[in-house]
């Protein structure tokens, strides 16, 4: 398989200040993607514990206790990586609230066949693409994206982490396909998505023409065509 990948920050804003990410490993066949929300702090760090996680562990996301078990386990890297004695007061007050992300996880299953297990929360989205169609999840059209989707909640931060630890409402969605030889597998972010699905192959045809061409998404933002928010994808060709 060939897998590219990228990420680019908002137009305006250093990468480092991207609040999308993903982390992959193709020899476990788990690929996961994240976008922390923009109004909630350390988002983007949540979103990346949870990728991670995800990539690193052996959850099954069926199972509501795995899934409470991935979301534990993240929130604790992520207070962890917070330094919270040396914040200053306003930002200490935010961070009482905790972070917010999406989450897309994906598992890809090389047998006989090839198969993929997905789970998401919220809009970040999975594309299966053959020669004439495209597969989507969780969202099924442009107009179901919407201003507040699905959230995961990093639970209470600073100082309120001696409280019972969090455990998550089971809101997980779940999709399962098989992957037909040739097919390509893209997971990304809200407004890339949106993007994708807009433009139909045609525009899964750009995105690949310009993988490492952040100019061509900051032109895509500025004319509106792309609204200004971070992207990111991961890209599996078979």
């Amino acid at each position: 398989m060939a897998i590219k990948s990228f990420n680019f920050s908002k137009a305006g804003n250093r990468q480092e200040e991207s609040e999308d990410s993903f982390a992959y490993d193709e020899k476990s066949g788990k690929y996961a993607i994240c976008d922390g929300a923009s109004d909630s702090i350390f988002s983007g760090l949540w979103g990346s514990c949870i990728a991670r996680q995800f990539v690193s562990g052996n959850y099954n996301l069926s199972n509501p206790e795995d899934y409470s078990s991935m979301l534990i386990d993240a929130r604790r890297v992520w207070y962890s990586s917070i330094n919270w004695a040396r914040l200053p007061w306003n930002v200490k007050n935010k961070s009482i609230r905790g972070s917010y992300s999406t989450f897309l996880g994906i598992n890809l299953i090389v047998d006989d066949a090839k198969y993929c297990d997905a789970w998401a929360v919220g809009d970040s989205c999975l594309f299966i693409l053959d020669d004439t169609n495209i597969a989507s999840f969780p969202v099924s059209t442009p107009d179901d994206f919407g201003v507040h989707p699905d959230l995961i909640w990093s639970g209470y931060g600073h100082p309120m982490n001696e409280r019972k630890e969090y455990i998550p409402d089971y809101k997980v969605k779940k999709f399962s396909a098989e992957i037909k030889e040739g097919s390509q597998v893209v997971i990304a972010t809200d407004a890339l998505s949106k993007f994708l699905m807009e433009g139909g192959l045609p525009a899964f045809d750009k995105m690949l023409e310009n993988i490492d061409n952040r100019e061509f998404f900051d032109h895509l933002r500025s004319d509106g065509t792309i609204k200004n928010d971070d992207l990111a994808a991961i890209i599996i060709s078979s």
